[in-house]
């Protein structure tokens, strides 16, 4: 555990920030600058939701087959896809730091450079999921009609484009990093608006295309993929902004930037498995409870899904605008920044936690839940999420900050030790040992949630900000190594 907060040690003389920069960074406001970051990502994710509440409730009207394969089938294709999306994280962070340092070409490069790895890592994606793909649905899912149906979306889905989608993770990042969240919000929008019309025209066969069913919801899904890798890349490469994008960025491989990225982002795609992992063993877990208990929890983690959106914002920006400062050569305003994200994020969240405590039950109701007894268990989830709103808020922000800083470790090592040392276990003693109520797995997450943002608090304050700050004229290879952070 000591590892986990043990003090950097300054062995190089105090860095000289140049005057011009001092200058420059005079009028900077950290609540101000926040809030023009957030406020499009929160809109993004609002946009994410609507079109997969849209998606579920089309796919519904197919059956409970059809239904089980859509969802089913996508939780594989893109949760893979999110693990190695964090290469993403990297990016922003890398280029975010070049950004703020005014080193435009090197953050152009390492864009580009994360760009070529992840068309790598996407074209083996494209491989296994093909070759692997069939095998593994026949034989974890024993519904034979069901397991059909859930091949056919797998395999549309990835070969009309939903492979690339690993691409737009990639490209939101180094936009993302240069400061600009409009254009990711403006290129959902335009995904998730092409997504609900395919999905209507070619689930149901409208305007003279054919009922394609399950079918047409991937065709739908993976060319809307692809249409959004398309709009990234071509922003990038023909924005009039100030990021000098081009083929050479990519191409050929540099092996020393490749290892920067790697450094980056393999802990925070660790950091991503290891949630999803953890997730889906408490989720195996809580069938035990039986299916009410089990349709009530999950009935109230959709609701409660609503009041992550501004907490993953102010995640984003803090990401964005910490590696900006450092890269600018100034601190104090990258360490006031994560602060400043966390507050923020805390008061928002805790705030619609408010609501989730007094109108549960309505809340509860837009979901339709079959029977009242999952009404009735979903409404005291809800009203107990309330205890963990400021503790996930504080995660997310001071998670987000650190990887501003290039330390993507630290969050990784964090989310493992709660999830082993606390969710893990308690879970199961909860449902195997003393067989406690479904209520009692909200206090538990809360209790996770509180150990990590205290961690990472700890983690982030025990930065030694003066040593990350920026050098002149840095190499990729000048900046701080984040295994030697922590």
């Amino acid at each position: 555990m000591r590892k986990l907060f043990r003090r950097n040690r300054v062995e190089t003389a105090p860095q000289v920030v140049p005057q011009s920069r001092l200058e420059a960074g005079g009028d900077y406001r950290p609540v101000l600058n926040i809030l023009i970051l957030a406020w499009p990502v929160v809109l993004e994710m609002a946009l994410h939701t609507f079109v997969w509440i849209f998606d579920t409730a089309m796919v519904m009207r197919l059956g409970a087959r059809e239904a089980t394969a859509v969802e089913y089938g996508a939780t594989i294709a893109f949760n893979l896809i999110y693990v190695f999306g964090a290469l993403g994280i990297g990016a922003n962070a890398l280029v975010a730091r070049y950004t703020g340092a005014g080193e435009m070409n090197k953050a152009a490069r390492t864009g580009g450079q994360a760009l070529s790895l992840g068309l790598i890592i996407a074209a083996c994606y494209l491989v296994a999921g093909y070759l692997a793909g069939r095998p593994f649905f026949n034989w974890i899912i024993k519904d034979t009609l069901t397991a059909t149906l859930t091949v056919d979306y797998f395999y549309t889905t990835l070969l009309s484009g939903g492979f690339m989608f690993l691409l737009i993770l990639v490209a939101n990042g180094i936009i993302r990093g240069t400061g600009n969240t409009r254009v990711p919000m403006l290129i959902a929008l335009a995904i998730n608006l092409y997504n609900v019309i395919g999905d209507y025209i070619l689930i149901f066969g409208k305007f003279g295309f054919p009922a394609m069913g399950v079918k047409g919801a991937a065709l739908a899904t993976g060319s809307a993929q692809l249409l959004g890798a398309l709009l990234s890349l071509g922003y990038l490469f023909w924005q009039k902004g100030k990021l000098p994008f081009n083929l050479s960025c990519m191409f050929p491989l540099r092996a020393d930037e490749i290892r920067r990225l790697l450094r980056l982002s393999i802990p925070a795609g660790a950091e991503e498995l290891t949630h999803g992992g953890s997730m889906l063993i408490t989720s195996t877990w809580l069938t035990a409870l039986g299916p009410v208990a089990f349709a009530a929890n999950a009935a109230a983690i959709a609701a409660e899904s609503f009041s992550f959106m501004p907490g993953h914002a102010f995640a984003i920006s803090a990401t964005t605008l910490v590696g900006q400062r450092l890269g600018a050569g100034f601190p104090g305003q990258a360490r006031a920044t994560g602060y400043w994200a966390a507050a923020m994020g805390t008061a928002l969240m805790s705030a619609i936690g408010m609501i989730f405590l007094f109108f549960p039950y309505a809340i509860m109701s837009l979901f339709s839940p079959p029977e009242p007894e999952v009404l009735r268990w979903g409404a005291l989830c809800l009203q107990i999420s309330v205890a963990e709103q400021p503790f996930v808020a504080a995660t997310m922000a001071f998670s987000g900050a650190l990887k501003g800083t290039g330390d993507t470790r630290g969050p990784f090592e964090i989310g493992l030790v709660s999830n082993l040392l606390v969710r893990l276990p308690l879970v199961f003693a909860m449902v195997y040992v003393f067989e406690l109520n479904i209520t009692y797995f909200w206090w538990v997450t809360a209790l996770q949630y509180a150990v990590s943002s205290l961690l990472l608090y700890l983690r982030y304050r025990r930065k030694d900000w003066q040593r990350l700050a920026y050098r002149p004229a840095p190499a990729v290879t000048d900046l701080p190594d984040p295994e030697t952070q922590a």
